[in-house]
This record gives structure tokens, C-alpha cells and sequence, in this order.
């Protein structure tokens, strides 16, 4: 496939070098010289000029292009290049910020009107996990596959009972298995993973969401009186604090005002009349949530959870850290560098998130997803690949055991999805045409494992 990419910035630059390793072929255009010199190294077309223009996007072979996705940080850049990449009959990724332009409180979709095959807004797709990790127990990151399934990644520390032990012994309940261990960037079956330790990332396939307090408990992550209830999880979170009333502050209070004690700060007035106007009963304080009187006053050390969704990477690490040491027990920071993720967990972040991240897994999910019948999450923690691939009665794996399927390095079956339930396959068990195989994979071994899937005469290839 030519995928012809516009803006090398962080989301583009991440985006080309997914493609590269796929194995596609990229044209990468950007105007800002400095953003320039992060593609010039890439195995790309680089092209320097603007990606709004008729004359550098045929420099760029959009005349012959499969796929344009735009994610310069201008909309208006963004919505112009695919309007004119979808006259060459190319299809169209853009990712719009603004969300006038999106369809209300749509993450992702087709915008017709703009010849967008799939826009993507960053804040939205970022506010709806804040909200999905919220509503589970443990404030881990998760994701969704095929049927009630789910994926979730939990953080091991110093302080969880798991630590030391062997994951035989922990007494997992009934349709819940351990898919990894992610430790050092390896990717690590459990059965070879040995005794927990520290920072372990550990990605669970669940049934339902309704175990994910049981898996808390028997890893003795700080509880949060999680109890089923109907569809939605109801936990000890009963309160919410978000700093910020930017347009992720206000859609994470939108989503959680009906069932939350949800309070929304922000120290600039303007902004928080705005919210007043948007929200319902939404407590809305204006105030420096640094401010140890203000967080007395209103009894924000009573809240469950504090989300830190200003644009200021810096003070948002500032409000987690005093949240913590007042009391509040989990707390989430927006990271816009992905790079700082890791340092922000460091220093005592439970979470944190990157919108240029989320924006990039979207993306890539979306256009791997439709080549090869699967989707990929990849949780942002780790960094380790979570595949589901529906098999097809044509692929040549049907009717051999799994034990003779050979993976590549950092790859392998964890469980199977088959008639609603998740099993551990052996290695006799016969792979079936409508499987539903969860891959746990790394970056560098995706290009290989969809190759695998990408034949369908059931021939082995490796």
C-alpha cells in the first residue's frame, strides 16, 4: 500500500515509521523545517512544502496513492488535502482538534461533508479512556475485543501482594488469564515469566469487566470496593476531581457527571463559565488546585480520583503529586510528549496519558485492522501489542494444532476467544475456523505476525 502522510510532527513521524515497518511504502510531506529533519532519516518520499497544496501532494504521488492521512496540526490543512486526495479516489485519515468539526460526542467517524473517510479527535478518543479506566476499580488501562471481553494492563509495585509470587498461585478467578508480563521491553508469557516483580506491566484477557475487582484483589492492588452493576462497574470512586476546563476536562466531566460526584477546576473564570454552560451538576470551582486550602474547602482529598487535563504538562505533574500527598487516592496526568510518560509514572503519576499516542494507536488500528480482519490495541503503559484476529475458514492454520503455529520472537497465542468463552489453547488444540486468537506481540514482530494472517492457501510460512 502508498500511503502518502501529511505533517511530520510526533503523530506523523510515528505514523510513517508503523508504516515503514509494516512494510508500506510513505511519502511524508511537512512545511516546518524543523519537523522536516524527523522524516529525512526515514526510508521515505520527503517532500517540503504545504500539504494544503494541489502541487506538493502530487509531488508526493497522491495521483497513486491508497491512503492519505493527514495529521498536520492545522485542521483547515488537514480537511483541504483530503478533499483533494479524495478527488484522486484516495482514501482519507485526518486527525481535526477543533471539535466543531466532528459529529457530536463521536470519537471517530466519517465526515462525508469533508471528503474525511475517518476523522479522529484526540481529545475525545483520550476522554473516553480517562472514562472507561475510571469506571474499573484499579484505574488500569483497558481495552475491548470480541463480545463482554476485555484487556487490561495493571501496574505491579513495591506495595501488591503479587510481588515474589508465581502467577499459578495468585487464584485468579474463572475466566480471567494472564495474556503477559511485560518486564525490561520484553514481552513474556506467564508461563515463563516466573515470580512477580516490581514494575511488571501484566495484561489480563477477561470474560467480563465484572471480574476486573476479583483480578484486583488476588493482585492486591489498592481496592476500590468494585461491585457489578448492570452494564456499567460501579466503584469505590464515588467522587472525581478534574483539573482543567479544557475541552477534555469538560467532555471527561460530561461523561461521568450522571453517575459521579464530578468537580471540575480551573483558575481562569472565562473558562470556567464555559464549562457551567456545557455541564449539568458538574461542581464547578474556580481556584489553583495547588492551593492546599482550596483542596480543605472543598473536600477534593475526598475524591477517589483526580485527572490533571491541562495543557501544561508540568503543573498537571505538580497536581498529581500534591493530590497524592493529600490524600486523594488515584490520579491521572494528559501527557501531551509520549516521551514523558514514563517519567511521570516514575516520580509517582498512577497514570499517564498521551491524546498524540492515543491519536497514533487509533489510526494505526483502523488501517491494520481492515487489511488483515483484527484490531490492535496497543496499551500505551507498556507499550506491548494486544492483537485479535477472527480466522477465516480459507487461512491455512485451519485444522493444524496450535503447538505447530511457529511465531516470531516476542509473539505468541495467549488465549482464544471461541463460542463466547476465552480458553488457553494447548498445544493440541486444534485451531478452528471463527477463533478469536488474542496475539501478545511486540512492535518490531507486528510486520511478521500479520504476514502470517495475510495468506490464505494454509500453507506455513514460517
Amino acid at each position: 500500500m502508498y500511503v502518502v502522510v501529511a505533517g511530520a510532527g510526533q503523530v506523523g513521524t510515528l505514523i510513517a515509521q508503523t508504516l515503514l515497518d509494516e512494510g508500506h511504502s510513505v511519502a511524508v510531506i511537512e512545511s516546518d523545517k524543523k519537523k522536516f529533519e524527523n522524516v529525512e532519516s526515514l526510508d521515505v518520499l520527503a517532500v517540503k512544502g504545504n500539504a494544503a497544496s494541489p502541487a506538493k501532494l502530487r509531488e508526493a504521488g497522491i495521483n497513486s496513492a491508497d491512503l492519505l492521512v493527514a495529521v498536520t496540526g492545522s485542521d483547515e490543512t488537514n480537511i483541504i488535502a483530503c478533499v483533494i486526495g479524495k478527488s484522486k479516489g484516495c482514501k482519507t485519515v485526518a486527525r481535526l482538534s477543533n471539535a466543531d468539526y466532528m459529529k457530536e460526542g463521536a470519537e471517530t467517524g466519517r465526515l462525508d461533508i469533508f471528503s474525511i473517510g475517518m476523522a479522529v479527535s484526540p481529545d475525545m478518543v483520550t476522554a473516553s479512556q480517562i472514562t472507561e479506566m475510571l469506571l474499573l476499580p484499579s484505574l488500569v488501562e483497558s481495552g475491548k475485543l470480541s463480545g463482554h471481553a476485555i484487556i487490561i494492563e495493571l501496574r505491579l509495585t513495591d506495595s501488591s501482594k503479587a510481588i515474589g509470587r508465581m502467577p499459578a498461585s495468585l487464584g485468579l478467578p474463572s475466566g480471567a488469564i494472564i495474556g503477559s508480563v511485560t518486564r525490561h521491553d520484553a514481552v513474556i508469557h506467564s508461563d515463563n515469566a516466573g515470580e512477580f516483580r516490581p514494575d511488571d506491566r501484566v495484561i489480563m484477557v477477561l470474560n467480563s469487566k465484572e471480574l476486573v475487582a476479583n483480578v484486583e484483589t488476588a493482585f492486591g492492588v489498592p481496592p476500590g470496593n468494585g461491585k457489578a452493576v448492570g452494564q456499567r462497574l460501579e466503584t469505590g470512586m464515588h467522587k472525581i476531581a478534574i483539573v482543567g476546563a479544557t475541552r477534555m476536562g469538560i467532555q471527561v466531566a460530561k461523561s461521568l457527571e450522571n453517575d459521579r460526584i464530578v468537580m471540575l477546576i480551573d483558575s481562569c473564570q472565562d473558562k470556567c463559565s464555559k464549562a457551567a454552560e456545557e455541564l449539568g451538576s458538574t461542581l464547578i470551582i474556580c481556584g489553583d488546585a495547588t492551593d492546599s486550602e482550596l483542596f480543605d474547602e472543598e473536600g477534593i482529598q475526598d475524591a477517589g480520583a483526580l485527572v490533571a487535563a491541562t495543557g501544561n504538562e508540568e503543573y498537571n505533574m505538580l497536581c498529581c503529586l500534591l493530590a497524592k500527598k493529600w490524600g486523594v487516592g488515584k490520579t491521572l496526568a494528559i501527557v501531551d510528549d509520549a516521551e514523558m510518560r514514563q517519567l511521570f509514572e516514575q516520580v509517582g503519576v498512577d497514570v499517564a496519558l498521551s491524546p498524540r499516542m492515543m491519536t497514533v494507536n487509533t489510526i494505526i488500528q483502523q488501517i491494520s485492522g481492515k487489511r488483515v480482519s483484527s484490531t490492535i490495541t496497543t496499551m500505551q503503559g507498556s507499550g506491548t501489542k494486544v492483537m485479535e484476529v477472527l480466522v477465516k475458514e480459507s487461512l491455512w492454520m485451519v485444522g493444524k494444532e496450535y503447538g505447530q503455529l511457529k511465531f516470531p520472537r516476542n509473539a505468541y497465542v495467549g488465549s482464544v476467544i471461541r463460542g463466547g468463552k476465552i480458553i488457553v489453547p494447548t498445544k493440541f488444540d486444534i485451531v478452528r475456523a471463527q477463533d478469536h486468537m488474542i496475539i501478545f506481540l511486540s512492535h518490531e514482530s507486528l510486520k511478521k505476525v500479520e504476514k502470517m494472517f495475510s495468506h490464505h492457501n494454509r500453507r506455513g510460512l514460517f
